[in-house]
């Protein structure tokens, strides 16, 4: 009862202030949906019909959340109750840019400001809104959502498809979803994805030697996974440099949009070369990909400045909970990221 309660005061002020009525009725549907069909997870847990495999996946999720809250994060309330999904993604992001800039598409909303995707419970909203985007000229994205955070305003519940996910995966992404009921920087989309994917990240290195020991395989798997992603992430930072460049050289050229395929497929060349170094050969659907601004600005948003978090995560000898403590003051000034970047070095 206390999440209706206070899901029909915050859909109120939405009502009284937003433009879109079609579109937050439809987000309070589908809001009100998961609110009314979940279920406490210590009931699930103790079907017999419930597998072994499934219930130790909650005595997991479990100790995540303990570790969460002695690490700094708001995990009061969250993920103490069960939602199945029927195995379909819990709902779609929709994001976009110019051609011929990295300056992404911005939707104003009320409690968060101006953030540069929009969601949808509803599939088939997004793709009018994806088509909506295309028909504009704009580059556009539409991808599913395997998990969300409603910022602390809500218990999140835990969802059927996170149970599938190896212990590294899960945690790492709850910890990531409870990073943004603990902090959040209105208007500063990309510190906010990019400091929960540092503790995301971190946090379940962390955790899995605890819960494991040092030599698990899951650790192991993490580790890799995480080489991966940083060799990964320099490599995209190259090429949105070398695209940067070309945008703000010849912004009006009308042959650019063909000289960014050219540096796309270069760097798509360069990538092939590189492929047999990364553990997870997945990275090789890169090949695969279209040059689209708005994906690779998707992308850059979780994964910007993560030298800047590990920084202050060696000053403070791999303390988390103070590193979270410090990135949770930053996130209440103006400028985050100047705030972190200004500590002492």
């Amino acid at each position: 009862m206390g999440n209706a309660i206070k899901l029909l005061g915050l859909l109120t002020y939405l009502q009284l202030i937003a433009c879109d009525l079609g579109y937050y009725a439809h987000l309070a549907q589908g809001q009100a949906r998961i609110i009314w069909r979940t279920q406490q997870t210590t009931d699930f847990r103790k079907r017999e019909s419930t597998p072994d495999s499934v219930k130790k996946q909650f005595v997991l999720v479990d100790s995540i959340l303990h570790f969460a809250h002695s690490i700094g994060l708001n995990s009061k309330g969250q993920y103490t109750k069960f939602y199945d999904t029927g195995g379909a993604p819990i709902s779609w992001n929709v994001s976009a840019a110019p051609q011929n800039s990295f300056t992404p598409y911005i939707w104003h909303f009320p409690l968060v400001g101006g953030v540069p995707y929009k969601g949808f419970f509803n599939r088939s909203r997004a793709e009018s809104e994806y088509n909506r985007l295309i028909s504009e000229g704009y580059d556009a994205l539409l991808r599913p959502v395997s998990a969300y955070s409603t910022l602390g305003y809500l218990s999140d519940p835990l969802l059927s498809t996170m149970l599938s996910y190896p212990p590294h995966v899960l945690t790492d992404l709850i910890l990531h979803e409870l990073t943004h009921a603990t902090m959040y920087a209105k208007g500063h989309a990309d510190f906010n994805e990019s400091v929960a994917t540092f503790i995301g990240q971190e946090g379940a290195r962390q955790f899995l030697g605890k819960f494991f020991g040092e030599e698990n395989e899951y650790l192991q798997r993490a580790k890799e996974e995480r080489q991966d992603r940083n060799r990964f992430r320099l490599f995209i930072h190259e090429l949105t440099q070398d695209l940067d460049s070309l945008y703000h050289a010849s912004p009006d050229d009308t042959d650019l949009l063909d000289k960014r395929e050219q540096v796309f497929a270069h760097a798509q060349k360069h990538f092939e070369k590189t492929l047999p170094l990364y553990t997870n050969q997945g990275y090789g659907a890169f090949l695969q990909w279209e040059i689209n601004n708005a994906r690779l600005l998707s992308y850059r948003r979780y994964n910007s400045k993560q030298d800047v978090f590990q920084r202050i995560l060696t000053q403070f000898e791999g303390d988390l909970n103070q590193s979270i403590a410090l990135f949770s003051q930053c996130c209440n000034t103006d400028y985050p990221w100047k705030c972190l970047e200004s500590q002492k070095q």
